[in-house]
């Protein structure tokens, strides 16, 4: 069952459309998670999605996966990287290297809500990552939220940063078995998120639609036909996009 939504103040969390890993286009300049992204995301008028990862020297950069190969040309696990290193690779055709979070922060400069989506690895701790990211947003007045599949990581903000909008993102293993839907509402009531994330492909489903009803808000991810928009706003507040949802066939 769904937990009791927190009553805290964000008004901007749903308020608005956002666009995965930035408004970006495969293949050229404003390849995914990178800056020309983001702008591309701020111009149109869009929050922005991204992925944060940490280096083998603790920075956290601005990357989805867990591994080098299919951005770039280097190979290996992100974190086995230092941040030096990793700037001599750029991200695909972008002509630029992968940045650090406070590369972006200084970029969109509160000019539209950022959701941080925080990568993890169930055998590794959290701690660095998420102390990272708390460090990275000393200072930034613009709207920011924490995310992540993993609830350590909210239950992480909600104990340490409760200041900072945190959500639980659902996959497809969490409402499949009875067992997992049992477990993500313990977490829900132990991280008391300010917003759930889902799979497009689980909508509609009970545990959504309870959440709203009690007045939650609700985004789902990741959008990218009009089909699929059109269940998303029927059945969410705001959905996570790629082209040519939202913003049609952009070529």
């Amino acid at each position: 069952m769904a937990s009791q939504p927190t009553q805290r103040d964000f008004p901007w969390i749903a308020s608005g459309d956002v666009a995965h890993r930035g408004l970006f286009r495969a293949g050229t300049k404003a390849e995914e998670n990178t800056l020309p992204a983001f702008k591309a995301a701020l111009e149109a008028g869009f929050a922005i999605e991204l992925d944060v990862r940490t280096t083998s020297d603790d920075i956290v950069v601005v990357f989805h996966d867990d591994t080098l190969e299919r951005m770039t040309n280097a190979k290996g696990e992100v974190s086995n990287w230092g941040f030096q290193q990793l700037q001599k690779h750029n991200v695909g055709n972008s002509g630029l290297p992968i940045p650090s979070l406070p590369d972006v922060l200084e970029a969109v400069d509160g000019k539209q809500p950022i959701y941080v989506e925080i990568k993890t690895r169930l055998d590794k701790d959290i701690q660095k990552v998420c102390a990272g990211v708390r460090h990275c947003f000393e200072g930034y007045a613009g709207p920011v939220a924490v995310m992540s599949f993993d609830p350590r990581v909210v239950k992480w903000f909600a104990t340490y940063m409760p200041k900072y909008a945190r959500g639980l993102i659902i996959g497809r293993d969490a409402l499949l078995k009875i067992r997992n839907r049992m477990l993500l509402g313990f977490w829900a009531s132990r991280t008391k998120p300010d917003f759930f994330a889902c799979d497009i492909n689980l909508l509609p489903n009970s545990f959504a639609r309870r959440w709203r009803e009690r007045g939650g808000k609700l985004l789902t991810w990741t959008v990218r036909t009009p089909e699929m928009e059109q269940i998303a706003r029927q059945y969410a507040d705001a959905v996570i996009f790629e082209a040519p949802a939202v913003v049609g066939d952009q070529d």
